[in-house]
């Protein structure tokens, strides 16, 4: 099978994909955090609010470590100016978000039989944590991002997060 060559967008689809989807993403991940700490845990609800924040937070932590293979999915690097000084800035994923893909990949996304192996003092998600590193992983992409290829809404984001 053929590799499919990586594809770059242009200025203007970049502005309108950070406008919409990647607002979207960011958004929807604090949000869901937020909502999180004023349901009732156990909850289907807040079950609900739990998948939909892991899973909006490993598609951003795909998007800033620009771990996808698909040559259309969108990465950080695009809206860079400088990619290589990027990688040196971003915080360790072995350290900080390994465990939250692999925790996905077999406790929330697949029905694995490795579910049978958490212990129950593992099965709560550090959610204050996960919130701290993505924050500061936006904060690090809004400082050293093109401005040029941002929609201007994606600075409204430093508000929302708080």
């Amino acid at each position: 099978m053929l590799k499919k060559e990586r594809i770059k967008p242009k200025k203007e689809d970049l502005i309108e994909f950070s406008g919409e989807h990647l607002y979207y993403e960011i958004w929807m991940f604090f949000s869901a955090c937020k909502l999180l700490k004023k349901t009732e845990a156990g909850t289907p609800l807040y079950n609900a609010l739990l998948e939909s924040a892991i899973t909006h937070a490993s598609i951003l932590i795909e998007f800033f470590y620009d771990s996808s293979s698909f040559p259309d999915t969108a990465r950080a690097s695009d809206y860079l100016k400088y990619p290589r000084a990027w990688k040196r800035l971003l915080p360790s994923y072995e350290q900080y978000f390994e465990v939250i893909h692999s925790r996905r990949n077999k406790e929330l996304a697949h029905l694995s039989y490795d579910r049978l192996k958490v212990a129950p003092e593992n099965k709560r998600w550090s959610l204050s944590r996960i919130t701290n590193h993505l924050k500061r992983l936006v904060h690090l992409f809004l400082d050293n991002a093109d401005k040029e290829l941002l929609h201007s809404k994606m600075y409204d984001l430093r508000k929302e997060m708080d």
